[in-house]
């Protein structure tokens, strides 16, 4: 079985990601023209779901951007993550309907096999310890459960032209998790992730393609029309390549 490589040494492992002090959703997704990240996201979702299941935690969510695609399915919902000011912000819009919780993602505050359902979005990416926070993802969902977790994917197409005119510094062929800075912003090997996720006896029974034209060049050229709808026929028929900067995968917790 393939061995998980570690982090390069100026990276603390198990840093946590504050966005308490930030608006995050003012600064990041209303600042900039992010509609068709945006759609992607919440397309990749509705794809994937499962139509049933009994308990959803939707894990470092933020402030719910994503809770249309599942605060009506199930009878339970949980939002979890690290940022008080996102929580607050999710249960002023969304109401008594979602559950907030706080705290981190490498201590899930609930109990073996509590969930059926569970959803990452665009959270691995701030995970020193991807194994660590994965281990407790698979802890908290019951065997049978189904988890959607989003990958931010190095080895993309446009990393690998970069690699091949000589200008990446993510080296999109090596499975070490690599960062563009200090700061994090981890981004990961298709087979690193999915070593990963065998030893956690995740079951992978899906992938999509997500975020394929995230390019401010071809936003300017293309517009967001045309963007989504060709992001609504590439995410299924690409997702195997994995060359997507967001890899979107549906996993099936087994018995041990």
């Amino acid at each position: 079985m393939l061995k998980l490589p570690g982090l390069a040494e100026n990276m603390t492992e198990q840093t946590i990601t504050d966005y308490s002090d930030f608006d995050y959703r003012k600064n990041f997704w209303k600042k900039g023209d992010r509609r068709y990240e945006d759609f992607c996201d919440h397309l990749a979702l509705r794809r994937l779901l499962p139509p049933a299941g009994e308990k959803f935690i939707d894990v470092c969510g933020g402030f719910g951007r994503l809770a249309g695609e599942y605060l009506d399915k199930y009878p339970e919902v949980c939002l979890f993550d690290y940022a008080r000011n996102m929580l607050e912000l999710a249960r002023r819009e969304r109401g008594a309907r979602l559950k907030t919780v706080q705290g981190s993602v490498y201590q899930l505050p609930f109990a073996d096999g509590e969930f059926d359902v569970l959803a990452m979005i665009r959270a691995s990416h701030h995970l020193a310890d991807f194994p660590a926070a994965l281990a407790e993802i698979a802890r908290v969902l019951k065997p049978g459960g189904q988890a959607v977790l989003e990958i931010a994917n190095k080895r993309n197409l446009l990393e690998i032209l970069r690699a091949l005119s000589g200008r990446s510094k993510m080296r999109p062929f090596s499975l070490e998790p690599a960062s563009r800075n200090a700061q994090g912003f981890f981004n990961f090997h298709p087979r690193y992730v999915e070593a990963a996720f065998a030893r956690q006896n995740l079951r992978v029974k899906k992938i999509l393609a997500v975020s394929s034209l995230r390019l401010g060049l071809l936003k300017k050229l293309l517009g967001y029309p045309v963007l989504s709808a060709l992001e609504y026929v590439l995410q299924g028929p690409t997702g195997r390549l994995r060359l997507s900067p967001s890899l979107y995968y549906l996993l099936e917790k087994q018995d041990a």
